[in-house]
């Protein structure tokens, strides 16, 4: 961090056009036989910075490893070599791993009317390390059908089609199933990768929600992870009731935390509130709760049921995910494990579960959540009855820290051709703004 202390002394620039900042520093100056190699090699970093303020995409193929590009400049009959490095800081720092979103078009419809739904599932890598995508799962709304060769993206490959969750809406919905490990489909880190595909049906009135879920591999040799979306990708049709998804359409789950933006490089305690409705036509159990802690982040003993919370107070088991190294949070641990006592939603009803994780937010980092919330509609022997037709686990994530941007240090040098006239200007930029550390000539 004390590169950010020279900031203090730093001058703010405007550039109103790249011709006349350096002509301006160069007014008072003798007029030789080197003028010419001057004025090109002010003029090389000149056409460089103004790349770089104005082409968002000038700088996107410098990374850590290979952090220099040249740009040749000619000026005054002279050719200049424009060196620019990008100097990786904290924004470069541990981010989540993959990150799954859903959105439909046309997200709206009537009721009753044939129409064909397009799905786009968009999974980016927020992690540090390269991953290797083995399979990816779609779990569409009752009523639809998917559309034959309509998937293109990262594969074009149809998926396989099964139906093994019970009937819900009047229809037993599709799970789509694509294998593309065979394909060795690798994400890096800040990539981003779509996958799209269509699906049909004649919807009668209610809102459909969409779910989906990826398994990857965050580097050899580790443990696979899988990611889930939460209900998501929703289609109004006609009043919008009832609600319908795959499976037992009966929990609905998000995720809020507190605060939003912190202050970069500040210990701050974070509140994550977990959110959990029935919409079902039967009281629920809720059996067992999960959170994933964003990496770094470790939590607060003692946090949780405060502020409210009303599912439990119990302590969470705490457990070391070797994957995206993260802490897992287990409230009522192992499968056929249960809250105690066990708590009730019912119908129509809104539940909370609360509590607290501290961490040192770096500058420039996503942090995202992920939490599953385990429900039945029965009990046997005291625990929860979790198979198909009873309960089932509904999923969720994305409660987005965002931490302010830090600013990119940039030094750009040019040289003029016979290499004795140098220009090098070194800068903070954030957000389209620049602060001058130094601009030297000689």
């Amino acid at each position: 961090m004390m590169l950010l202390a020279f900031m203090v002394l730093a001058v703010p620039i405007a550039l109103g056009s790249v011709e006349t900042a350096a002509q301006l520093a160069r007014n008072s100056r003798v007029y030789d036989n080197r003028l010419a190699g001057f004025y090109s090699a002010g003029a090389g970093v000149e056409v460089a910075l103004w790349e770089l303020l104005k082409d968002p995409t000038f700088d996107d193929d410098l990374t850590p490893d290979d952090p220099t590009k040249e740009v040749i400049v000619t000026s005054n009959d002279e050719t200049v070599t424009v060196t620019v490095t990008k100097i990786f800081g904290a924004e470069n720092v541990v981010g989540q791993g993959l990150i799954v979103s859903k959105a439909v078009d046309p997200p709206t419809v009537a009721a009753d009317q044939p129409t064909t739904f397009t799905y786009t599932m968009t999974i980016k890598n927020e992690g540090t390390d390269m991953v290797e995508l083995k399979q990816v799962y779609d779990y569409l709304p009752p009523g639809l059908i998917y559309v034959s060769d309509s998937t293109s993206g990262l594969t074009t490959t149809n998926p396989t089609i099964n139906q093994n969750a019970p009937e819900t809406c009047g229809s037993v919905p599709q799970e789509l199933y694509w294998n593309v490990q065979p394909q060795g489909i690798t994400i890096l880190r800040g990539e981003e990768l779509t996958l799209t595909f269509q699906a049909t049906g004649t919807l009668a009135d209610g809102t459909y929600y969409n779910q989906a879920s990826v398994l990857y591999n965050p580097w050899w040799d580790s443990p696979d992870v899988e990611v889930h979306t939460p209900y998501t990708a929703e289609v109004t049709v006609g009043t919008g009731d009832p609600k319908c998804g795959y499976g037992m359409y009966a929990l609905i789950t998000s995720a809020q935390v507190e605060p939003v933006i912190p202050p970069p490089e500040v210990e701050t305690e974070f509140t994550y509130t977990i959110i959990a409705e029935n919409v079902s036509d039967s009281t629920l159990y809720i059996c067992k709760i999960e959170d994933l802690l964003p990496p770094t982040f470790t939590y607060v003993t003692g946090s949780t049921g405060e502020y409210g919370s009303n599912i439990t107070t119990w302590e969470p088991s705490l457990s070391w995910d070797s994957g995206p190294e993260r802490w897992n949070l287990r409230w009522a641990d192992g499968d056929d494990a249960a809250l105690e006592p066990l708590d009730t939603i019912p119908v129509g009803g809104t539940k909370t579960q609360v509590f607290r994780a501290s961490a040192i937010p770096a500058s420039g980092v996503d942090y995202f959540n992920e939490f599953s919330v385990t429900w039945s509609n029965t009990l046997a022997g005291g625990k929860c009855k979790t198979n198909p037709g009873y309960g089932g686990t509904s999923y969720g994530g994305a409660a987005q820290i965002s931490a302010v941007d830090a600013p990119t240090l940039y030094d750009i040098s040019a040289v003029a051709s016979d290499g004795t006239i140098q220009s090098r200007i070194v800068f903070y930029e954030a957000a389209g703004e620049i602060e001058i550390i130094s601009w030297q000539e000689y």
